[in-house]
């Protein structure tokens, strides 16, 4: 009796140790819902990066993603909306000197599923850029070089100032 009392628990515990599922875990190197990638250009020579002195973005809800001072920046687009608006704030460590830009994105949005432990990404689609016209620009124009933004391994939009 006490041969067949062990043979029992031995048999539910293998069969309850072996149905257990490994834990989902998310890894680093999955694939994760992109940010815009906007690199900046000498209006006057094209072809040539030109450095934003101490810029800082903000967004409509008055969060503030500093820069400083760079050619190149990642920022979020809102995955639950077809529109972001940013101010884009060149010499935003300077009282006098600072001058601010709003540029409008809009998109269309699609989920992609990655798997059951990462769930959904959004990738972004038909991207346009619009300055918002104002008497003191610094932002000249943009320019949407992909249009459709499923990675951070390219440029996608182009600022001209």
């Amino acid at each position: 009796m006490h041969a067949s009392k062990f043979f029992c628990i031995a048999l539910l515990s293998f069969f309850f140790l072996t149905s257990c599922e490994r834990d989902d875990i998310c890894p680093e190197n999955a694939p994760r819902t992109p940010q815009l990638v906007i690199q900046f250009f000498d209006v006057d020579n094209p072809e040539v990066l030109k450095n934003v002195k101490d810029l800082v973005v903000q967004s409509p809800d008055h969060d503030f993603l500093d820069f400083g001072t760079t050619s190149e920046i990642k920022i979020p687009l809102k995955s639950d909306e077809n529109i972001t608006k940013y101010n884009f704030i060149k010499n935003a460590e300077s009282d006098d000197d600072a001058n601010s830009d709003q540029l409008i994105f809009d998109y269309s949005r699609e989920n992609e599923f990655i798997d059951r432990a990462c769930g959904f990404r959004v990738i972004y689609l038909d991207l346009q850029s619009t300055l918002v016209e104002e008497a003191d620009e610094w932002i000249q124009s943009s320019l949407v070089q992909q249009s459709n933004i499923n990675n951070e391994n390219e440029t996608h939009l182009y600022i001209y100032h």
